[in-house]
């Protein structure tokens, strides 16, 4: 701006040096036209600016992306008015979820009666709910003198990035952790490795072995093989269904990616308890409330992440507390989280003592309070046991 204004005066100094010393009639009207023109470039721009002539709108072709996809945002402004619009500088908002190489910062000069279309390539970086648009919108005179902020309104959009679902190995220890949060006080429920079972031709036979490689998961019996320490593999018929459960802490800290590797870390244990036969319950706090997601079957996974893509981590804890304690008492819970910190530390201690047993899976590489078991969640996706 101060460059400007020098060179503005300096153009008036050559002025009155042309009109004194060479050429009075060519130097005064030159010296007349500069000192006019930031007056009728300030009318011209005000008059723009107040009567709304100039607007701007938004939109994207997809809202909707997977990781490593591509969408494109259009801004559009129109000149409604027969002036030309000098120019207009917009700043596009920042997208912590998006990657684009096309910049921030657009000037746009608008002819009368027509519309400029500004384009720019994103692709999806992080999972989350992102807004994109113009942030700032700011319209110059023809001078660059003066300035004038214009309202954004309609000019974002929000685009939404799917989490992925990882696949992690139906015997990693993270699963038998699973297996192990869950109450398995009932002995009756442990079928005896010979109790009657007979094979044809008279043979005694066993309705459970340890597991060996090539084994179906699926048929690991899980309560029999937290209580022996080994995998047992069932014989006779497939394991019932256990239940398990579930928590997505409602607070998240202030890094994308670790946040991101919570949400999808729950993802990839929701379907390895599926294909391991465990019916699951999931859940997640959206709008402040805590949802529940009935997890049977590897479309149910699908349809739990459809609906993380708009799913938002609080700054703050909300009324209620991080885990749905209400909802899970006696049960034992494997709580993902991204922010452990000693209040959650201390939320956990009070859900022990109405006997819910927390197995703690955090992004981060915090490790607070006295828990039962903490894994830490690596990039892989691989937990590693902290204690």
């Amino acid at each position: 701006m101060v460059s400007k204004i020098l060179l503005y005066l300096v153009a008036i100094g050559f002025g009155l040096f042309f009109a004194l010393y060479m050429s009075a009639a060519v130097g005064w009207t030159f010296v007349y036209v500069l000192v006019c023109a930031p007056i009728f470039s300030f009318i011209v721009t005000f008059a723009i600016h107040k009567l709304k002539c100039v607007t701007i709108r938004a939109e994207v072709s997809r809202s909707m992306l997977y990781k490593r996809e591509k969408a494109i945002l259009r801004i559009y402004l129109k000149n409604k008015s027969l002036l030309p619009v000098p120019s207009v500088k917009i700043k596009l908002s920042a997208a912590k979820n998006l990657l684009t190489e096309d910049g921030h910062d657009y000037i746009v000069s608008i002819p009368p009666r027509t519309e400029r279309v500004i384009e720019v390539n994103y692709t999806a970086k992080v999972w989350g709910v992102c807004s994109v648009g113009a942030e700032k919108a700011v319209l110059n005179d023809f001078m660059g003198f003066f300035h004038f902020a214009m309202p954004c309104t309609g000019a974002s959009c929000e685009i939404r990035v799917f989490p992925d679902v990882p696949e992690i190995p139906g015997d990693a220890p993270l699963l038998r952790s699973a297996a192990e949060a869950a109450k398995f006080a009932d002995d009756n429920e442990e079928t005896k490795e010979s109790d009657g079972f007979v094979k044809f031709g008279g043979m005694p036979g066993y309705t459970h072995k340890e597991y060996e490689d090539g084994d179906p998961v699926r048929r690991i019996n899980w309560k029999l093989s937290s209580k022996r320490d080994k995998y047992m593999v069932r014989l006779d018929d497939e394991v019932e269904s256990i239940q398990q459960t579930i928590v997505l802490d409602a607070c998240g800290g202030a890094d994308v990616f670790l946040n991101e590797r919570a949400v999808e870390g729950m993802l990839a244990a929701a379907l390895g308890l599926v294909k391991c036969g465990f019916e699951t319950t999931v859940y997640c706090r959206f709008n402040g409330v805590f949802t529940q997601f009935a997890i049977a079957a590897p479309a149910d996974v699908s349809a739990l992440q459809t609906r993380m893509a708009e799913y938002r981590f609080a700054d703050q804890p909300y009324k209620g507390g991080r885990i749905p304690i209400s909802s899970v008492v006696g049960k034992g819970i494997l709580l993902y989280t991204s922010f452990f910190d000693s209040k959650l530390s201390a939320e956990i201690s009070s859900a022990e003592e109405q006997g819910i047993n927390s197995v703690v899976i955090t992004a981060d590489n915090a490790s607070v309070g006295n828990v039962r078991q903490v894994w830490r969640l690596n990039e892989d996706y691989s937990a590693e046991l902290l204690n």
